[in-house]
């Protein structure tokens, strides 16, 4: 089903309080990546254009950089104290548990996921809002919210307005960039699905998936969930960073065995 085909069942954006937590995985990302960015977020945060901000690092290093950055800030921005929220691990837990972790502690009831180096600008927050206040009526309990363009690597304008559900993704499967949508990530979500999501934490199992880590989860979701929703936003936008010390180009020559024999798979059985 298309988006536009339930049109006529958008409600109005008034008093309806939709809060947003903006959720950073990160391991040594800060001064190459989330020290421009954070500038940006606390910002948004300031103007409640997002309500919370939590950052969960893998080693401490980040963790130590920022607190040092934005102290003061913390401490006396009224807008800001109490939802800039930074936590690290104990151990190193990998992408993909500390993606799960960070979402865990988000204090609200919608989540957005964005990888510590990319960045979505304050227009990305707005539309993800306005999306939710429109189609909050038909929405399902359990969804996913994914961008149509990730500038400027990735465009997935083809899939713009798209509702995946369980009875119409082997569809889409068999077309050849749908791989690539349902693995780019920086997601909005619900939290329930975060709270409420079984899975293997097998350190083999997450050792194999670090390149294919999104596409993973999101069969999780399609297997755990049966009224979940996978929405394609028109002209929801953002910047992907694509570098040298990307997880996934460090990582995908040894995962995609895994992802073609084990994970694909799975998706053409969801309906059986």
């Amino acid at each position: 089903m298309n988006i536009e085909q339930v049109s006529d069942l958008k409600m109005s954006t008034d008093d309806i309080n939709i809060k947003i937590s903006l959720c950073i995985p990160t391991k040594g990302r800060f001064d190459t990546f989330l020290s421009n960015h954070l500038d940006e977020y606390l910002c948004y945060l300031d103007e409640k254009i997002i309500d919370e901000i939590v950052i969960c690092d893998e080693d401490g290093k980040d963790y130590n950089k920022i607190i040092k950055k934005y102290k003061k800030i913390m401490e006396n921005n009224e807008n800001i104290k109490n939802k800039f929220k930074l936590y690290k691990n104990n151990n190193i837990l990998g992408v993909f548990l500390n993606k799960i972790k960070v979402c865990m502690l988000a204090s609200h009831d919608y989540i957005a996921l964005i990888d510590s180096d990319n960045f979505c600008e304050r227009d990305y927050f707005k539309k993800i809002r306005d999306y939710i206040k429109l189609y909050k009526k038909i929405l399902s309990e359990h969804f996913i919210l994914a961008p149509s363009i990730a500038k400027t690597n990735f465009n997935f304008k083809s899939y713009e307005n798209e509702i995946i559900r369980k009875e119409n993704i082997i569809s889409f499967l068999k077309k050849p960039d749908f791989g690539v949508l349902i693995n780019t990530g920086n997601y909005v979500l619900t939290k329930n699905i975060i709270t409420n999501l079984k899975m293997n934490t097998n350190p083999k199992l997450m050792e194999l998936i670090r390149a294919c880590d999104v596409m993973y989860f999101i069969l999780l979701v399609f297997q755990q969930f049966k009224d979940v929703e996978f929405h394609i936003v028109k002209d929801l936008e953002y910047i992907h960073a694509i570098h040298d010390d990307s997880e996934y180009l460090k990582t995908y020559k040894t995962c995609i065995e895994f992802r073609e024999k084990q994970i694909k798979p799975q998706f053409f059985r969801l309906n059986n």
